[in-house]
């Protein structure tokens, strides 16, 4: 038997009652990450809540152009900069040590207007984002 979070990005699919809501965010959402070379975590508990990580490559160039690591690179670590945007300052922190431990360059920000900001003027330099909804 399918679980609800197997099903979570299928257009039309939603665990709400009739009338309120058609399901369609998530896929939404879902599809244009996709389009734009991302992927999308979900985190779910009972009783505790749903956590989304959305994560996008950061590229002033065209998508041709953007060569994605493979899995296998993906888990050796890396050397690119990550922007993290994140409100809460231990997850902030914990996501910070866990991605310098890898071999990342981090810049951080403590909410999504500073992320903008810091984005702006470190364009160039960054090549991911990582954020939480």
């Amino acid at each position: 038997m399918q679980q609800p979070l197997d099903r979570i990005f299928e257009p039309f699919f939603t665990t709400k009652e009739m009338g309120k809501g058609t399901g369609l965010g998530l896929a939404t959402v879902y599809g244009v990450v996709k389009q734009h070379g991302g992927f999308v975590n979900v985190y779910s508990e009972p009783g505790q809540g749903t956590t989304f990580h959305v994560y996008l490559l950061a590229s002033s160039g065209s998508p041709e152009a953007i060569e994605l690591a493979t899995s296998e690179d993906a888990q050796k670590g890396g050397t690119e900069t990550i922007l993290v945007a994140e409100d809460h300052e231990g997850l902030r922190e914990l996501v910070r040590k866990t991605l310098t431990s890898q071999g990342y360059s981090v810049i951080l920000a403590s909410n999504g207007r500073d992320a903008v900001r810091i984005f702006k003027v470190n364009s160039e330099e960054i090549r991911w984002l990582f954020w939480t909804l």
